[in-house]
């Protein structure tokens, strides 16, 4: 009995105890507070950044994983975190385990990736140039793997390619580059400027061209001709692209004619002038008629006008221009009458000499002699038929005595090798050497190209070697030939007679005082017993001989002019006469 007394007793007390405990545990259960827990907001730090994120809930004690940041900023790199809105240097990396104590504020703190090197240019500020001058002007900046940009001072933007400089063309105003330099991940560089100013034009002048004589409505020859543009500081430069009134000036003949220069640049022109002579004489280039009163060398012969040359004196009045013209081998000046004249120093062969208005030829006295067109004979239409020719030439003889004080040659009477011959041609025209020393002789001077290329070259017979030429004289069986009109070699003959022109006479050709005689004139003939002697006609047309050294004998041109090529400039006329 007392047993199972005792079991129920402890029995009981372990219910007891249970229910106990139960109530124990049910009491804890309702008492024990929920856990604490934080927000933490990000902050990108930046007005400039960009993105969201949402805040992040941390519990109490329980340390977690920032968020990924999801902030961008240009030009920056994301650092890191800080609680301190001023950091410059993070508390916390990104993803970083964080311990939340409170609600946060974590603030973004960004690394400054830096800034582009500024552009630099290749020519300086403050560079001047001329207008209309292309300069290539290069851009350049340190930092590797930048693109440059730039504009003339109107704000749009170019790329620049440093394979294709910027052609920097002036103008009259200010030109101005600004130029600046972008790479991903960088701030820009500051835009720098240079400023390239043109050079202010001030004035210009002018060094006349070699040749300041013309005839009417001739073109423009600017040969050596220079215009210097000077500019603010005194600079100056030889500059193109100048204009003239050449045209209108040159449209009618005077002495002194202002011919103007002008040159632009932008808005700015300037002037200046240089003065010319113009001359309404023309060259005779083709053959022409004589007037119909012409009385010639014989009577019923065929004459005509064929290049120029000076002959008579300058009649007294004319006045003479300052402008020059070499042609050939003389210097041609303008005179107020509008023709050409010569002007030489005056050495008569003899004191008593009078011009033909009556003057005396004054020794050492400069003299003006007009340009004329040189008047010929056709001797023949039957001479020396070109090769492969299908017409004969025509053979003309000066009708006067053009010049005097060309000697024959200094002992030799060597036609090939004379120093007349060479001077008749040029040096040019004949290939051979003498004592002669200018390239141009008369075939240069009394002829135009145009005019040159109407006469033969003919193969003459010089009793000894033949030469080609297209100016020569005569040989004695020419100056003897009946066909011709031409007597014997030994008798007088007032075909042959030819006088003196004005300018012969004061370059030293000997004239005859006998009334209806001429002076003596050379041909090509050697004197075949005597080597320094050549054959002459003389003053009254007789054939004779005389030492190749004098200088008094007169020169009596001839050439021959092909009718094949020449029907149209009068060949036609040579058919019917002589």
């Amino acid at each position: 009995m007392k047993k199972r007394e005792k079991k129920f007793v402890l029995a009981g007390l372990a219910l007891l105890a249970i229910t106990g405990l139960l109530a124990l545990a049910g009491c804890k259960n309702d008492t024990v507070p929920e856990p604490t827990r934080y927000t933490v907001k990000f902050d990108k730090n930046a007005e400039d950044a960009s993105g969201e994120m949402q805040s992040q809930i941390f519990t109490e004690g329980v340390e977690q994983e920032l968020s990924v940041n999801q902030f961008k900023r240009a030009t920056y790199t994301f650092s890191g975190w800080s609680e301190d809105k001023a950091a410059t240097a993070p508390t916390y990396k990104d993803k970083a385990k964080f311990k939340a104590t409170k609600d946060t504020t974590l603030y973004a703190v960004w690394t400054d990736n830096g800034t582009v090197a500024p552009v630099t240019f290749s020519l300086p500020d403050g560079t001047k140039f001329y207008f209309g001058e292309s300069i290539a002007v290069s851009l350049e900046t340190t930092t590797e793997g930048a693109t440059i940009q730039y504009h003339l001072g109107d704000g749009s933007w170019k790329d620049y390619n440093a394979d294709s400089q910027i052609p920097i063309t002036g103008d009259t105003t200010i030109t101005t580059i600004t130029a600046k330099a972008t790479k991903d991940g960088l701030k820009p560089s500051a835009e720098t400027t240079a400023t390239y100013t043109v050079r202010k034009l001030e004035g210009i002048s002018v060094t006349p061209p070699e040749r300041t004589v013309y005839s009417e409505r001739q073109s423009f020859d600017p040969t050596s001709m220079v215009v210097t543009a000077t500019y603010e500081g005194g600079e100056k430069r030889e500059v193109t692209g100048w204009e003239t009134d050449f045209n209108t000036v040159a449209g009618e003949k005077g002495l002194g004619k202002p011919v103007t220069v002008s040159y632009k640049e932008g808005d700015t022109t300037k002037e200046a002038t240089f003065t010319i002579d113009v001359a309404s004489y023309e060259f005779t280039e083709t053959l022409q008629d004589v007037d119909s009163s012409y009385a010639g060398t014989m009577v019923g012969g065929t004459y005509k006008k064929f290049g120029d040359w000076p002959q008579t004196i300058k009649e007294e009045g004319v006045e003479i221009g300052t402008g020059t013209l070499v042609r050939g081998g003389l210097t041609y000046h303008v005179g107020s009458d509008g023709n050409y004249y010569v002007k030489i120093t005056a050495k008569p062969y003899e004191d008593t000499y009078t011009y033909s208005n009556g003057n005396l030829v004054e020794k050492d006295k400069e003299v003006y002699f007009k340009v004329e067109p040189i008047v010929w004979r056709v001797l023949t239409t039957s001479y020396k038929a070109p090769e492969g020719g299908t017409a004969d030439n025509a053979l003309l003889l000066a009708e006067k005595i053009l010049t005097g004080g060309i000697k024959w040659a200094d002992s030799s009477n060597d036609y090939m090798q004379s120093y007349i011959r060479q001077w008749l041609n040029g040096n040019s025209g004949t290939g051979e050497t003498s004592d002669y020393n200018g390239d141009a002789g008369f075939l240069q001077t009394a002829f135009t190209q145009s005019a040159l290329g109407k006469i033969a070259p003919t193969t003459v017979d010089n009793s000894a070697d033949s030469t080609t030429d297209k100016i020569f004289l005569l040989s004695q069986q020419e100056a003897t030939n009946s066909d011709y009109g031409f007597g014997a070699y030994s008798e007088k003959d007032s075909t042959r007679i030819r006088v003196t022109t004005d300018y012969a006479k004061a370059t030293g050709a000997y004239q005859s005082s006998t009334p209806g005689d001429g002076g003596w004139w050379w041909l090509r003939s050697p004197i075949y017993n005597n080597g320094n002697n050549a054959r002459v006609i003389g003053i009254n047309g007789y054939g004779y001989y005389n030492l190749v050294s004098r200088t008094y004998g007169g020169v009596v041109p001839a050439l021959s002019i092909s009718l094949q090529s020449n029907l149209s400039l009068g060949g036609k006329i040579f058919l019917t006469e002589n």
